[in-house]
């Protein structure tokens, strides 16, 4: 009877799991369309015009692709250049601001 007493319960949670991290689009719920480019611009380099990757950004894999997928739909279609940031968004506040420090792998253990 002691052995039985001290065996795990099946439905216990593993209290070593760590917890699910969410991108800030999923944690507010944040609605995507290939005609905010003020929003999608926050995810393009100012200087080339190359789409920021899921490291620089913090967005789940998921989203990454989402955007990057809306953001080629807005060249697509004109409403976003190739090359460069539009001018108008240059002085948006940052989303992922230039002293904010980017979470790694290192940071978390």
């Amino acid at each position: 009877m002691g052995a039985q007493e001290n065996m795990p319960t099946p439905d216990m949670a593993n209290p070593y799991q760590k917890p699910h991290r969410r991108c800030f689009l999923c944690r507010y719920n944040i609605e995507l369309d290939y005609k905010n480019t003020q929003l999608l611009s926050q995810f393009v380099s100012s200087h080339t015009g190359m789409i920021y990757g899921s490291k620089h950004t913090g967005l789940c894999i998921p989203m990454q692709r989402k955007v990057s997928k809306l953001i080629r739909r807005a060249r697509k279609f004109g409403f976003m250049p190739y090359m460069f940031k539009q001018t108008t968004y240059l002085q948006d506040p940052r989303l992922l601001g230039r002293h904010k420090k980017i979470p790694t792998k290192l940071d978390q253990d």
